[in-house]
């Protein structure tokens, strides 16, 4: 793995960015952007936790040559916008990381360049916020990455190579698909009730009522992963992320409530109202999570009316 490109320089990119780019040097590693953006950030630059990060800024037309690991950053509904980028960084044998969250990035960007250039993948327990050009964080959160039959094939042990010499802290579980789930579960409970509520990573632990709503969605989450055939997704899961939450900065907010804060649609049709989709076509009742995606349904589109 010499030659890795970044999509989506945003609270979960640019930190991981910043990893690569202290290795492999702006020879070597590149943040792939659309003419605007790149402007923007030469001109402003991209700051974590106060300190300036210079990368190399490529544009689609700039893209000379095919990479051994494109990394996907974006958010979901970014994911379209940059569907070109994706084929023309992708070559015979690049390997691919999404790192969106939900359980459906895989599958598109699979549509677009070939679903065996993809790992399956996401990123969790990152605090991270992005105000404007800059990135502040005090949990740089942990990659969790696997084959779909859960192989340990030889492109998987070197992507986890290279992140080890970056000091990108990864993973390589059991069953990245029940993962992929358990990380689905936190987004449709957490991030919602949070984004709903204007909750912080310290009220969403602290208040009971908040708490207490956050475990209710997520046991509907791990009934319907049964559903689904995903084995393994226990409510021992549900004590693991409390924990994780208590860990992180109390003031620090989820990437939705961020989202809706900034005046931004959400990721709401990937979270809950896929639950939802999925509930109904197993006939399983998710009240909470009907509930809770028409409420964000509603923000969003407030939102979108008041941009148009």
């Amino acid at each position: 793995m010499h030659n890795v490109a970044l999509i989506g320089l945003g609270a979960v990119g640019a930190i991981y960015a910043n990893r690569l780019n202290r290795l492999l040097t702006k020879e070597h590693f590149h943040v792939i952007v659309d003419e605007k953006r790149k402007e923007k950030y030469e001109r402003e630059g991209i700051y974590l936790n106060g300190e300036y990060a210079e990368f190399a800024y490529i544009t689609e037309d700039e893209i000379s040559s095919q990479y051994d690991l494109l990394i996907v950053a974006t958010k979901n509904n970014h994911l379209e916008q940059v569907a070109p980028l994706l084929k023309k960084c992708t070559g015979e044998k690049t390997v691919i990381l999404s790192l969106l969250n939900g359980i459906d990035s895989e599958k598109y960007i699979g549509s677009i360049v070939g679903i065996d250039h993809l790992l399956y993948s996401f990123a969790t327990a990152i605090d991270s916020t992005r105000s404007a050009n800059r990135v502040d964080y005090s949990t740089e959160g942990i990659i969790y990455m696997g084959e779909s039959d859960n192989s340990r094939s030889e492109r998987l042990l070197a992507v986890a190579e290279l992140f080890e010499k970056a000091s990108i802290t990864c993973t390589i579980p059991q069953d990245i698909h029940r993962e992929l789930w358990v990380k689905f579960m936190v987004n449709v409970s957490i991030n919602t009730v949070s984004a709903i509520t204007r909750a912080t990573y310290g009220d969403c632990v602290a208040i009971d009522e908040i708490r207490e709503l956050i475990i209710a969605v997520q046991k509907e989450v791990i009934a319907l992963a049964e559903k689904e055939g995903i084995e393994g997704l226990t409510e021992k899961y549900i004590d693991h992320y409390q924990k994780i939450f208590a860990s992180l900065e109390k003031d620090k907010k989820t990437s939705m409530l961020q989202d809706i804060e900034a005046g931004r649609v959400s990721e709401n049709r990937w979270f809950c109202m896929t639950a939802s989709q999925l509930a109904k076509e197993h006939d399983l009742d998710t009240p909470l999570i009907d509930t809770l995606g028409k409420i964000l349904q509603g923000i969003d589109q407030v939102h979108h009316n008041r941009i148009c």
